[in-house]
């Protein structure tokens, strides 16, 4: 299944405003190591489908300010698989761009879609995950999205509910329903009812299935799409978003699916998958010792618990009394705050512009 016929779509043009100030206007989160590993997230991301679908095939959908970090990180990924939008919106236009950009290079194509901030435990199951989902959306003209089965009620993610169970297939399921970011009691209720599966945003359909789907949301794309119209040139950007994206279309591609759930599969994994997309989340992927606490330099630890301190390399920390905050610095911000509310950091965002000058953002 995995060969010439699929595609890769990986978003890569968000903020992170929930990880500053180490995810800064400048370069976002996907573009940074937050692992020690020497590679960023977005570079992660490449390698895990890498190893199973061709550089030519991969494209990166991300904002035009980001366009040379991509090219920077990611020298393996052709200049013209890098869809840089004129305006930043959400995944639902980017990925109908990106739809009707593969659609002019193979009308029968699969698209595998992915976003750029996530981190895989067992990635021979995450392929092995992924090519069945492939193989469903090549056989049925259904989206199939694939969903974590949850280990906590985390408030931070969406839940798929399950209907029912496919015949022929285990672990695949008709979409019931779809909460996003429910508050901790139905987050609680979800996990142990057993019903519910994290919504991961790793999705895949054929570009005919998604043509019909977009026949109805953005119907000028579609016409688009149908008659074999090119690229927009440099430059020209502008005046594509402009005829295509419609203004009300700020949506993300989970709302666009999930909600509209006729002939939308989820597919239930547990190929050991987060979200980086706090600084709570980066704590429990950072193996906490049995306070809860993380650490990526030498630390001296009293009366703290639930505590992630990511400092730069060769600083050493003294941490007395917290209990779940987050110690961090980055680019001259020193940045010390509780994490349970994990959008305190974005909303500190406008006063730090404000207060401390654009640099710092």
């Amino acid at each position: 299944m995995i060969g010439k016929r699929t595609y890769l779509v990986i978003t890569a043009g968000g903020t992170g405003r929930r990880l500053w100030p180490a995810s800064r206007r400048e370069k976002p989160k996907q573009f940074v190591d937050f692992f020690g590993t020497g590679r960023t997230l977005l570079q992660q991301t490449f390698d895990r489908f890498a190893r199973f679908i061709p550089a030519e095939n991969i494209l990166i959908s991300t904002f035009k300010d980001y366009a040379d970090l991509v090219r920077r990180q990611l020298p393996e990924v052709p200049e013209a698989n890098i869809l840089a939008e004129p305006v930043q919106l959400s995944t639902a236009p980017a990925l109908a761009w990106a739809t009707c950009y593969v659609a002019q290079r193979q009308r029968d194509a699969l698209m595998f879609v992915s976003p750029s901030d996530q981190h895989i435990d067992d990635e021979d199951d995450f392929e092995r995950q992924v090519r069945r989902a492939l193989a469903r959306a090549a056989e049925q003209p259904v989206v199939v999205a694939l969903g974590a089965r949850p280990t906590a009620p985390l408030t931070s993610y969406g839940y798929i509910q399950k209907g029912e169970m496919l015949p022929d297939a285990d672990n695949l399921y008709a979409v019931k329903s779809f909460s996003e970011k429910p508050d901790e009691g139905y987050a609680r209720m979800f996990v142990e009812s057993g019903e519910f599966v994290w919504n991961t945003g790793l999705f895949c359909w054929s570009v005919e299935t998604m043509a019909q789907r977009l026949e109805s949301l953005m119907p000028e794309a579609v016409d688009y799409m149908r008659h074999g119209a090119e690229r927009p040139a440099p430059g020209d950007e502008l005046a594509f978003i402009d005829r295509f994206y419609p203004s009300n279309l700020y949506q993300s591609i989970d709302l666009v699916l999930l909600e509209r759930s006729e002939g939308v599969l989820v597919q239930e994994c547990m190929f050991g998958w987060a979200d980086v997309g706090s600084w709570t989340e980066l704590r429990r992927m950072l193996s906490p010792d049995v306070d809860g606490n993380s650490s990526n330099v030498p630390t001296l630890l009293r009366d703290t618990t639930d505590t992630l301190v990511r400092l730069p390399e060769g600083r050493a920390a003294v941490v007395c009394g917290l209990k779940g905050y987050v110690v961090t610095e980055q680019d001259g911000v020193l940045l010390v705050c509780p994490s349970r509310d994990e959008s305190l950091v974005r909303r500190l965002i406008p006063q730090v512009q404000m207060t401390l000058g654009e640099e710092f953002v």
